[in-house]
């Protein structure tokens, strides 16, 4: 026998209808996005921790002669270590897009020409949100700030040079539990939080990133000069060629940079031992990755503007959860920023059908060996802003007026510049990109095959998902945002 609706219950149900329906037509909920698997057994915690700017090839954990993570080498013999991980962008902007949605430049539209995340994008904080978790993002670099639209999704976000401001303005020491306002809030927040919620905390140290100066107690380690006083890889100055570097100043600016990884490395283990202190440690998937690399005199390039090299765009990323991943194992597989995003979404038990994403589970064996890896340089609007309008003309910065993307696909890549001027690279033969095999070899048949798999891949991700990009200006943002923008170099 059919029960029948009461007249209270059928107006419940259509204004749920109606509510549901405006949600999807304004763009709050995706139509099918996310389905839940109601029987699956309590979500793992999350901690995805993001070390701006650092490099893989600089990291112990990954062979580097000297000792700059400990702790992740450490974390390694219980984890699960991605030798072969891209970034999508060798920028933080662009890169963390991809972590927080899953897809590439091409198709979430924040990039060198533009620095805020559309909110017709879905994030993953937004995602874990509807699943019932807590989600918490705290940031050192404030190019993600929420003027940016970074915080999308997040129940509660912190830009830690505010805190500093703060401080500052009230005339109070910056003194904290660790000396780290970012890893101070994290501690706070497992202490405080209510043990029946699963939890999402994303972090974003700042350390590696130029100024080359936050690592004071770790300089000792590896700088042998502490008389040449340089912290700034001056790229700006560098590139106008108004700065030359003596073999000794890059050397400096080496071990400082070194120095910084060691310092970031310590924080990491800072919140590792948080999480096993609190109990957590069992329960909780924990991410650690780059957003790019760095270059330091590499291929004739500071900072990481105006390249896709390995050295920018080859990231280091370990996940640590043995009942999932599996424990002191190295895989070898081709994968990239935007796997994060359905690799946390499977292990939460969130199904995406309907959700618009780009990348590939690592929980899945549907990664193969010939997939193509891409990472995208848009024209650098970001780095060419940087300098005073009277030196934006100089034509010694005309060689780097382009949009460059580079293809990877197992040891053969190509970087495709929109200017025509193109480099080939065997990674097998020649890891650290010093041949140009289109500079030595009138025949190149790998171009061709490169050029095309480019074009077909870039084409097939823009029909994929249809994204409006928003600019932002410099003009938009309030006072503490342009500082902390300029402290890293991206704004006059």
């Amino acid at each position: 026998m059919k029960r029948r609706l009461t007249p209270i219950v059928v107006v419940v149900v259509v204004v749920a209808a109606a509510l549901l329906a405006w949600a999807i037509r304004m763009g709050t909920i995706s139509p099918g996005a996310w389905v839940f698997r109601r029987d699956a057994a309590r979500p793992p915690n999350i901690v995805l921790i993001v070390m701006d700017t650092a490099r893989q090839d600089r990291l112990s954990c990954y062979g580097y002669d000297r000792d700059t993570s400990p702790r992740l080498r450490e974390l390694a013999t219980e984890s699960t270590v991605f030798d072969r991980a891209w970034s999508t962008s060798s920028w933080t902007s662009p890169s963390h897009a991809s972590l927080f949605t899953g897809l590439y430049p091409a198709s979430h539209g924040v990039t060198q020409e533009n620095w805020r995340m559309s909110r017709e994008l879905v994030t993953l904080a937004e995602v874990l949100t509807e699943r019932g978790y807590e989600t918490l993002g705290i940031v050192e670099n404030g190019i993600l700030s929420s003027e940016h639209g970074f915080n999308q999704g997040f129940a509660n976000y912190h830009v830690t040079n505010r805190i500093q401001r703060m401080l500052d303005n009230a005339g109070v020491e910056g003194r904290s539990e660790t000396g780290n306002h970012a890893t101070d809030l994290f501690l706070k927040n497992l202490r405080e939080r209510e043990p029946q919620n699963p939890f999402f905390v994303f972090v974003n140290l700042i350390a590696p990133h130029q100024p080359y100066d936050s690592s004071k107690q770790f300089m000792g380690e590896f700088v042998t000069d502490g008389d040449i006083g340089l912290f700034s890889n001056m790229w700006r100055e560098y590139y106008l060629g108004e700065k030359e570097f003596t073999p000794e100043e890059l050397g400096h600016l080496n071990e400082l940079y070194d120095a910084e990884l060691l310092y970031t490395d310590y924080l990491v283990g800072l919140m590792a031992d948080g999480l096993e202190e609190s109990g957590h440690w069992d329960d909780t998937i924990l991410i650690v990755t780059s957003d790019h690399g760095e270059n330091i005199g590499d291929h004739g390039h500071m900072d990481h503007v105006f390249s896709l090299y390995e050295t920018t765009v080859r990231v280091p990323l370990l996940i640590h959860n043995p009942a999932r991943f599996g424990e002191g194992t190295v895989d070898h597989r081709p994968v990239s920023l935007v796997d994060i995003f359905p690799t946390l979404l499977e292990a939460a038990g969130v199904e995406r059908e309907g959700l618009p994403c780009q990348g590939l589970s690592l929980l899945s064996d549907e990664i193969p060996e010939n997939r193509a890896i891409l990472s995208e340089y848009y024209w650098p609007v970001q780095a060419l802003g940087r300098y005073p309008e009277e030196d934006r003309s100089n034509t010694r910065l005309d060689a780097f007026r382009r949009r460059i993307r580079s293809i990877t696909v197992e040891d053969a890549k190509l970087v495709w510049g929109g200017d025509g001027r193109h480099e080939l690279f065997d990674l097998a033969a020649d890891p650290d990109e010093l041949v140009n095999l289109l500079a030595s070899r009138e025949d190149a048949p790998e171009l061709e095959v490169l050029e095309q798999r480019l074009v077909e891949t870039v084409a097939a991700l823009q029909g994929e998902v249809k994204v409006t990009p928003v600019s932002v200006r410099a003009d938009e943002l309030d006072e503490e945002t342009r500082e902390a923008l300029r402290s890293l170099g991206y704004l006059q």
